[in-house]
């Protein structure tokens, strides 16, 4: 299942009573080769180009993200292992593995890992603006505040799980029962293909039928069944289930 939430006017009116200052620090400092220590796990950035940045959250079980809110960017949070309550203002969506939520840009969401082993997420954020942070509630105390310090950045990579696709070959990647592959093809079979992000173009079709870059979209028969994509030049994250 995958769920798509727009604001609510309970999103707009917690937004215009709180600060909204988006930091240029965070927006322009090179995270890669960086893992971000959390009160809740840890995350780091797993790829970016110009028009999304991934990253991969380690969620320690049992806690949770800030209540907060992305005012400019889109973020498609996708389960890759475990199982997590993500929290609206309005809504709450209980996902498993390889389900995800798409959050149109100020949201508030939170995240929290609800299995006994803990959680792994897949954030997708368009625009890269890693300083894109409203925080409202935080059961440790960071509400109001911005992105972490570079007190909290950490290169001893053997405390973590660490694998960036960029240390990859840029194609595939394997985790878990998961296999995420990088192609300029749509793939042909579906019976193992559970979903795609398009993660440098809009992909527009003889429909009029749109994806936005970003936005993680359900893979099966009828996704593109009687349809031709009319977008030049795109490439897509493949999420496959070896299960």
């Amino acid at each position: 299942m995958i769920y798509k939430v727009y604001p609510s006017l309970n999103d707009f009116e917690n937004l215009s009573r709180l600060k909204v200052d988006s930091s240029d620090f965070a927006n322009n400092f090179d995270f890669r080769n960086i893992v971000v220590n959390k009160p809740w796990g840890y995350e780091y950035l797993w790829f970016q180009n110009e028009f999304v940045a991934i990253w991969f959250l380690r969620l320690t079980s049992g806690q949770s993200t800030s209540l907060h809110c992305h005012a400019k960017k889109r973020t498609s949070l996708i389960v890759l292992d475990g199982e997590v309550q993500c929290s609206t203002i309005d809504d709450n969506y209980r996902l498993n593995t390889l389900e995800a939520v798409v959050l149109e840009p100020c949201v508030f969401h939170s995240s929290k890992a609800v299995a006994d082993e803990g959680a792994f997420i897949m954030e997708i954020e368009t625009p890269p603006m890693k300083g894109d942070l409203v925080r409202m509630h935080d059961a440790y105390g960071r509400q109001g505040t911005g992105y972490e310090s570079i007190n909290e950045y950490s290169n001893d990579f053997s405390m973590y799980e660490f694998h960036p696709f960029e240390q990859k070959d840029y194609k595939s990647w394997e985790f878990r029962n998961l296999q995420i592959s990088l192609t300029d093809k749509l793939p042909t079979e579906t019976n193992d293909t559970v979903m795609i992000v398009p993660i440098t173009n809009t992909i527009k079709m003889t429909s009029k039928k749109v994806i936005d870059i970003g936005e993680a979209v359900p893979m099966n028969r009828d996704t593109f069944q009687n349809e031709e994509i009319t977008t030049p030049n795109y490439e897509f994250l493949v999420f496959k289930s070896f299960k």
